[in-house]
């Protein structure tokens, strides 16, 4: 093996040089990179009913800012946490039906839907033993992936497209999520892991951290916080990349597993679904910096100017968890999770910590502007806040993407069934050969 690796060694120059295209002639021939705009926003490429991610609108030809607008079905976000209070329980449970079916559920409906979802949370020995214990990748999202493609094998209508079919392979891949998760991060970081079934009165929320906490029940706002996370993630419109990526693999007529073991890839990347993680390390790296004094904000607003000029950190010239591709002025799930982590920090005396998150917030916007020429407003996004919130709930942070997926599955799965009602035809954009 060594042997071929170093007969290859040569090749890299080549592999590069044949493989690079120029800016310019994406430019020629007007190619809309990362399916783009000019302006930023995104080639239409689809309809749907499920919901809709609004950050800019287009007056005289001329983007405008404004407040970021999340609805789903129709249903501001804002109006549907507004339903549940610190006592509510199945929040995340009724906006499964939401995305799913396209209406709120009554009584009857989330009393059948939480009955069926207890029946489907306990996963096959085989996933259990062959992968989530048989597997030496220590990586989270690797092992669901894996699980979810192992799942097709326990189906007997795996390659279904009929619609109703498809909501109920949904609704067991969602019960079934959190187990796969907990069950993951046990048997890759604990020694003797300990593998127990919630309660069958227990929410998703509240089993999930349950069986991460090894069979300890959490508290009521640790239940809570989580089941309202779970409810901001759920879906964020088809074009997003993990959703889009549903989107391609549905279309080709292929099965469920396949398309949620495309989107959950997609998700695993540092560009989507792993930010909140990047936010985590970032935070890290600044609080060792400012060496504990985490109220300097003149210090901490040249590390942040060094941060955009690529000289500290990770030399990227990002601010993580600051900017949206959407969201021009605010993001509404970011708005909703800061309140809930100041609830979390003022429990636990991280208060003079999370000032720190609200120092970026007000200094790095600014820092950038003045840096960049522009007036381009880099607002938090829900990343931003949501790393410090699973923190405070002793989540650790090797499963902070798998618990987006967690949530996701709904959203994908949704658009998977309006795919199969509504697409109808294979995607296929255009792709130009310019080479020799």
């Amino acid at each position: 093996m060594a042997t071929k690796t170093t007969a290859f060694s040569n090749l890299k120059k080549d592999i590069l040089a044949n493989n690079t295209i120029e800016d310019s002639i994406y430019a020629d021939f007007d190619v809309k990179r990362g399916l783009r705009n000019k302006d930023g926003s995104g080639v239409i490429a689809g309809l749907t009913r499920i919901s809709s991610v609004i950050g800019a609108r287009q007056i005289d030809g001329m983007v405008e800012r404004v407040e970021g607008v999340l609805k789903y079905r129709g249903v501001l976000i804002e109006d549907i946490m507004g339903q549940f209070n610190k006592n509510s329980r199945y929040c995340f449970e009724m906006v499964v039906f939401l995305l799913l079916v396209g209406r709120m559920p009554t009584a009857e409906d989330l009393e059948t839907l939480n009955a069926h979802i207890s029946e489907q949370k306990t996963l096959p020995q085989d996933i259990i033993n062959n992968i989530i214990q048989g597997l030496p990748s220590q990586d989270i999202m690797n092992k669901l992936q894996t699980s979810v493609t192992g799942l097709y094998g326990f189906d007997k209508t795996a390659d279904s497209s009929d619609p109703y079919d498809n909501f109920l392979k949904a609704v067991s891949l969602t019960a079934k999520f959190p187990t796969i998760i907990a069950y993951s991060y046990l048997a890759a970081h604990k020694k003797n892991p300990k593998f127990v079934v919630p309660p069958k009165t227990m929410s998703l929320a509240e089993g999930f951290l349950y069986m991460l906490y090894e069979g300890k029940k959490p508290s009521v706002l640790e239940a809570y916080i989580l089941d309202l996370c779970l409810v901001l993630h759920a879906e964020h419109g088809g074009g997003n990349n993990s959703a889009f990526a549903t989107y391609v693999v549905t279309s080709s007529g292929s099965d469920i597993y396949s398309a949620i073991t495309a989107a959950l890839g997609s998700l695993k990347g540092p560009l989507h679904g792993a930010a909140n993680q990047k936010v985590m390390a970032m935070m890290e790296d600044i609080k060792a910096h400012l060496k504990g004094k985490l109220s300097d904000t003149k210090k901490l607003s040249a590390y942040l100017n060094d941060m955009l000029e690529k000289k500290v950190y990770d030399k990227s010239g990002k601010i993580y968890g600051l900017g949206h591709a959407v969201y021009t002025k605010s993001d509404p799930r970011a708005i909703l999770l800061k309140a809930h982590a100041v609830d979390l920090a003022k429990k636990q005396g991280r208060m003079e910590e999370l000032h720190l998150y609200f120092d970026i917030e007000k200094i790095g916007p600014h820092v950038f502007q003045k840096l960049k020429g522009h007036e381009k407003i880099i607002a938090p996004n829900v990343d931003f806040f949501s790393g410090f919130v699973y923190d405070c709930l002793g989540i650790p942070k090797e499963i902070y993407t798998a618990i987006f997926a967690m949530s996701r599955v709904v959203g994908w799965s949704a658009h998977r069934i309006e795919e199969i009602l509504s697409g109808k035809r294979i995607i296929r954009p255009g792709f130009k050969y310019v080479g020799k």
